[in-house]
């Protein structure tokens, strides 16, 4: 008797617990959509296809025999993901099928996209192919939908990706401005972790006014950064508002998300979702390396244990991957990213079962 009592103490404590959890999520969610309304209203995205995995009702367009001519391809490339071979691959689709592909939408271009007059509309409804870092959201000012994807890569990887890249080659935009070379991978991620958020804030709305009063100004503050420094005056409550609501919504603005550390998977499901040759696209690089060992050289650093690393006198433990992961700074600074790219990967392994279930009818 007494361990039935107990038993039923413990289920009431669990009821509790969950309803308390539920109240919570359900508090969160709405201060965020408060937040969205007064200091992010641009932010929701309208004009998309939804997972097409997780319609039961949506068949794959490779499916609807032919229906896939007038469709609109964007693909949101998140730096140091893999996403210049979905590029490369993108502009072959491009020229092969005579599909119109807007500039490569980088800042400067996507606020000259955003900024054309009512005269120039009419031409970009005819673009179907677009790409670039700042690409998510271009289909609102055409107000059709468009089938969104991208690939995801681990926060951390690709902040330290992103460094060595701006340290030894430097040619993304992003590096112009922050400069790398002079501060230690710590501090740059720590200043710069919430860059997959200001891809997904960018707005060119907030650029505009200087635009239109000196290209000079523009040139010199890049709108990026511009947004970055209004994003970066967010509180940590108000970027974890913000990153909960993208995770939720990401499987209604993105018809099919990858994954960097399953390049291969996320390319099969881009072409079953999208309908275009993805995996077998020849590739402009001139680098004899297969994208494996392009990859693999990628993360070599990042991988190797601190048996095998050597440290020169400009560097210290504190870079070692390891010892970043676990640094609370670092998670504080990564914290936003890592809430959208948990909610990724959770998509992605819903996607790669049901593509499997899928297949092993045929």
């Amino acid at each position: 008797m007494e361990e039935d009592v107990e038993l039923n103490g413990v289920i009431n404590r669990l009821k509790l617990s969950r309803n308390n959890d539920y109240v919570l999520q359900r508090k969160r969610a709405e201060e965020a959509e408060i937040l969205i309304r007064t200091k992010l209203a641009w932010l929701p995205r309208n004009f998309t296809v939804p997972n097409i995995f997780l319609q039961p009702d949506k068949q794959s367009v490779i499916i609807q025999d032919g229906k896939n001519d007038n469709r609109t391809l964007v693909f949101v490339h998140h730096p140091r993901s893999a996403g210049g071979h979905v590029i490369s691959c993108l502009n072959n689709v491009s020229y092969t099928k005579n599909m119109a592909m807007s500039p490569l939408m980088n800042s400067k271009n996507r606020l000259l996209w955003d900024t054309g007059n009512p005269d120039t509309v009419s031409f970009q409804n005819r673009i179907n192919i677009h790409r670039g870092g700042y690409a998510f959201g271009v289909c609102e000012k055409l107000q059709q939908d468009c089938h969104y994807f991208t690939l995801f890569r681990d926060p951390l990887e690709t902040m330290l990706s992103m460094y060595n890249h701006c340290v030894n080659v430097g040619t993304h935009e992003f590096c112009s401005i922050l400069k790398s070379k002079f501060i230690s991978r710590r501090d740059w991620i720590i200043e710069n972790g919430g860059l997959m958020l200001n891809h997904f804030l960018y707005s060119s709305h907030l650029c505009v006014a200087q635009h239109s009063d000196s290209s000079t100004d523009v040139f010199k503050n890049p709108c990026w950064l511009q947004q970055k420094l209004k994003i970066d005056r967010l509180t940590e409550t108000e970027k974890d508002h913000v990153a909960n609501y993208i995770a939720r919504n990401l499987r209604r603005w993105f018809s099919v998300i990858g994954l960097f550390e399953e390049f291969k998977e996320s390319l099969s499901m881009f072409e079953y979702a999208l309908g275009e040759n993805l995996t077998k696209c020849p590739s402009k690089k001139e680098s004899s390396l297969t994208f494996e060992e392009e990859i693999h050289m990628t993360n070599k650093a990042h991988l190797l244990s601190n048996e095998e690393r050597t440290f020169d006198d400009n560097e210290t433990f504190e870079d070692d991957i390891d010892m970043l992961r676990d640094d609370y700074y670092v998670q504080k600074a990564l914290m936003p990213a890592y809430t959208i790219y948990s909610e990724a990967k959770r998509v992605f392994h819903f996607q790669r079962q049901i593509l499997y279930n899928k297949m092993t009818k045929i």
